[in-house]
């Protein structure tokens, strides 16, 4: 997530660009972004 924002510094929208960018950043993005949005994410109350 850290990596997705910062290339925001560069590319604002999710374009060809950002994408590009973040290939060039973080060549495994898609899975890791895969695995975060497959993981469970845990029930807590906040108070």
């Amino acid at each position: 997530m850290v990596v997705h924002e910062l290339t925001h510094l560069k590319e604002r929208s999710h374009n060809e660009r950002f994408v590009e960018l973040m290939n060039e950043f973080l060549p495994d993005w898609r899975a890791r972004q895969e695995e975060l949005n497959t993981a469970p994410l845990a029930d807590e109350e906040w108070r």
